[in-house]
C-alpha cells in the first residue's frame, strides 16, 4: 500500500506540474501572438524578442514558438483562423465573455461548452451577456522603477492625457479611457514613461459578488479557460467580497 500511495502521489504531482506548465506555455503563446502582430521582427521589436526568450527559458519547444509566430501573421498552411466571441454564465450566474482565435469552430465550441458545464455554468447564445459589458480602453503604466515624486508626475500626465479614471494597483497605474481615445492616451503616456501597455477590454457595469466557494469555483473556471490555447481574452463580472 505504501508503494501504491507513493506512486499515486508522484502521478498527481506530475499532473499538477504538467497543468502548470501547459498554462504557462499557453500564456506565452498568446503574448508572442499579440506582440508579433504589432511587429513580427524580433530584431526590431524588443518586447517580442523578450517574450520569445522567456519562452525558450521555459523550455517551450521551438515548433510551438514558430507556430505562434505564423499564427500571428496568418501563415498557418491550410488553416483558416477565425476570430470568435463566446458568451455564457459561470457559477452563481457570473457573466463571462471569451474571445478566441480558432481554425476549428466545432472543436473550440465543444471545448468551451465542456469547461462551462464542469463548473455548473452554461455556454449561451450570442448576446446573452454582452449587455452587461461596455468596451473600454485600458492603458497600464509600470511604476516599479519610479520614485514617489516621479510616480506622482505620471499621474498628472495621465490626467492631461485624457484618462477618465485612474487606479493604482501592484506598482502600476491603470488608466481608463474611451475606446476612441486609447491610441492618443497610449502615445501620450509612452512619451513620459518607457513601460506602457494598452488594450481594449469589455468592462462590466453590473457585478456578481461572492466569496468562499463561489470565488474558488469562478477562479477554477477562469484558470481552465486560460489553459485553452484558442482563447485570447476572458472578461467576467465577478467581484470577490472583501
Amino acid at each position: 500500500m505504501a508503494g501504491h500511495s507513493k506512486w499515486s502521489n508522484i502521478k498527481h504531482r506530475k499532473a499538477r506540474q504538467d497543468k502548470k506548465r501547459a498554462k504557462k506555455f499557453s500564456k506565452l503563446v498568446k503574448e508572442i501572438i499579440v506582440e508579433a502582430r504589432k511587429n513580427p521582427d524580433p530584431d526590431d521589436n524588443p518586447t517580442l524578442a523578450g517574450v520569445i526568450e522567456r519562452a525558450r527559458d521555459a523550455d517551450m519547444p521551438k515548433e510551438n514558438i514558430e507556430r505562434a509566430l505564423k499564427k500571428a501573421q496568418g501563415k498557418l498552411e491550410g488553416q483558416n483562423v477565425q476570430q470568435m466571441v463566446y458568451e455564457g454564465y459561470g457559477p452563481s450566474g457570473v457573466a463571462v465573455m471569451v474571445k478566441a482565435e480558432t481554425d476549428n469552430r466545432n472543436r473550440t465550441s465543444t471545448d468551451l461548452k465542456n469547461i462551462f458545464d464542469r463548473y455548473g455554468g452554461e455556454l449561451g447564445d450570442e448576446g446573452c451577456v454582452r449587455w452587461i459589458f461596455n468596451r473600454e480602453g485600458i492603458v497600464t503604466v509600470d511604476l516599479a522603477s519610479l520614485d514617489e515624486e516621479d510616480a506622482e508626475e505620471i499621474q498628472l500626465e495621465a490626467i492631461e492625457a485624457g484618462a477618465e479614471e485612474i487606479e493604482e494597483e501592484h506598482s502600476a497605474l491603470r488608466l481608463h479611457c474611451e475606446p476612441d481615445d486609447l491610441q492618443s492616451v497610449t502615445e501620450h503616456m509612452e512619451g513620459v514613461s518607457a513601460d506602457v501597455s494598452s488594450e481594449l477590454v469589455m468592462a462590466p457595469h453590473k457585478y456578481v459578488n461572492g466569496d468562499g466557494d463561489v470565488r474558488d469555483e469562478v477562479q477554477s473556471l477562469i484558470d481552465e479557460l486560460e489553459e485553452n490555447q484558442d482563447i485570447t481574452s476572458i472578461f467576467h463580472n465577478f467581484k470577490p467580497l472583501l
